[in-house]
């Protein structure tokens, strides 16, 4: 925070067009460390899971609810977003832009599973008086996203040297 106030936004008096300054240099430096470790870092600690005591990790993901989510974030939502896109080409004018390819759209729709800040809310909310059941979807939610981005990241990986 303090080198946020430290930094100026813009060099000189002059706006240049496309000089980001020393603040939008140090935001692009510093975004990946950001976006990659700290937040996910900080999600996975205040999501307040329990690893260990008395139940096996098998166990609390064979409980219906965590298979439930893990079908959810890894099954649904490839589905819904690949579902949609391609409705929404077929029923409209839309396309894909050049270059775009279906394995493209699919790598990014199980990309969308990683999203667990918002799973994590609804299973705090949904689970509240289940102290069992909340600690088993977090679990599930952070072992599905944790298979997403492993998923999408190899398969965005491999297209990328395709492309």
């Amino acid at each position: 925070v303090l080198l946020g106030f430290a930094v100026p936004v813009f060099r000189g008096s002059a706006v240049v067009a496309g000089d980001d300054g020393l603040a939008g240099q140090f935001e692009h430096r510093f975004r990946p460390l950001s976006a990659g470790f700290a937040v996910p870092v900080f999600a996975f600690f205040s999501a307040g899971v329990v690893l260990g005591g008395n139940e096996s990790l098998a166990d609390a993901l064979s409980d219906p609810i965590a298979l439930g989510i893990i079908a959810g974030l890894l099954l649904g939502k490839p589905i819904g977003i690949l579902g949609t896109t391609w409705l929404t080409i077929k029923l409209s004018k839309a396309n894909l832009g050049a270059g775009v390819r279906w394995i493209d759209v699919f790598g990014v729709s199980v990309l969308a599973g990683i999203g667990f800040t918002v799973s994590l809310l609804v299973a705090e909310l949904t689970f509240d008086d289940d102290a069992t059941s909340l600690g088993h979807a977090k679990l599930a939610i952070l072992v599905a996203s944790t298979i997403a981005a492993v998923l999408a990241g190899t398969l965005l990986a491999v297209r990328n040297r395709r492309h």
